[in-house]
């Protein structure tokens, strides 16, 4: 492929002064300096591409309904260190790169590939012509949703799906040494074609290519697995526990949990706030309420079905705990965000 004219400029930097471009910077006003210092003036004050140390939803995904993304990162761009608010996954279809993720520094060859997740401090740096890195964006705020079929399986992969989701305190990153797969391949290009075709990409297509991604990630390269988090003896207990939560919505209480799990109540309280910062109550009301969203999204189900539906007695204190969390009545989301009224 081609050097775009953004990369050519970084490509026509980088040969004048490599030694620079091996250490990452936290944003273009440090490469505009390291340039100057070294007599190099024609450098522009703008970044040629998008640069932030933090990168938001909203910088990627321009609408409610998208919620995977393709992009293609930028050779010899400088590594510049940034975090994100969704979640990343950093496929290497062709070349050699360095990743560093929290300061490590990581070489993936042609057919590796890292999951990361918010909060963590990274970058990736190309400095070859036939490299080719495919960044493969998931939104968070609908993946329990969008990849509920990823999160009802059991194994290490479904649990640090569940633990973006619901720890605060967990690493939260994964590096695949697979080889080259031609089937993990041909899904990845499937995904960055799509999303080429930008307002005309279908979300549907993006993410059954994405869960298909994952599913043989899933099935076929888990023993391939580089874990940059450490596990503890109960890894699968956290998201069993949720996963039931979700599944008895209506009914499930917290004596119920106790049995189910054979915990005595105050180890299985603390448990929960320990590995998820949150209590028991919050992850109810929390469930509860995106499958709310759910259903005024997807269905046509009145307003006061769906109360039922997610396990709420008391309308008073459904309207005023969503109006809290979405900043509007369910059915004044429902008239916004809906797809079937």
């Amino acid at each position: 492929m081609e050097l775009s004219k953004e990369e050519i400029l970084y490509k026509r930097l980088y040969e004048m002064m490599p030694e620079e471009w091996e250490i990452p910077v936290n944003d273009w006003t440090e490469v505009v300096h390291r340039c100057h210092k070294k007599g190099i003036k024609f450098i522009p004050e703008k970044e040629p591409t998008k640069m932030g140390n933090v990168l938001n939803e909203e910088d990627f995904f321009t609408s409610s309904e998208e919620e995977v993304k393709c992009i293609r990162n930028s050779r010899y761009c400088p590594p510049f260190i940034h975090r994100l608010e969704f979640i990343k996954v950093i496929y290497v279809l062709s070349g050699q790169v360095v990743v560093y993720l929290n300061d490590i520094q990581y070489v993936m060859n042609a057919g590796n590939f890292c999951i990361v997740t918010p909060g963590i401090k990274h970058t990736v740096f190309s400095k070859q012509d036939e490299d080719s890195v495919i960044n493969i964006l998931m939104r968070i705020s609908s993946f329990s949703n969008a990849f509920s079929g990823i999160l009802m399986e059991q194994n290490i992969l479904s649990d640090f799906f569940w633990k973006i989701l619901y720890t605060k305190h967990s690493n939260r990153m994964l590096l695949f040494r697979c080889p080259n797969d031609p089937k993990l391949d041909r899904w990845v290009e499937n995904i960055f074609e799509e999303s080429e075709r930008e307002s005309g990409a279908s979300n549907l297509l993006m993410k059954s290519y994405a869960m298909i991604f994952l599913g043989i990630v899933m099935r076929e390269h888990l023993s391939e697995l580089q874990l940059l988090e450490e596990l503890m003896d109960d890894v699968y207990v956290l998201p069993a526990i949720i996963q039931y939560i979700k599944n008895n919505l209506k009914t499930v209480t917290m004596e119920e949990l106790t049995r189910h799990f054979e915990m005595n109540e105050s180890e299985l309280r603390h448990y929960i706030v320990r590995e998820s910062g949150y209590t028991f109550n919050y992850l109810l009301r929390d469930l509860r309420l995106r499958k709310a969203v759910y259903l005024l999204k997807n269905t046509n189900k009145s307003v006061e079905r769906i109360i039922e539906e997610v396990g709420y007695y008391n309308i008073t204190n459904f309207y005023r705990s969503f109006k809290k969390q979405y900043g509007k009545t369910p059915q004044g989301y429902r008239d916004k965000e809906g797809i079937f009224l």
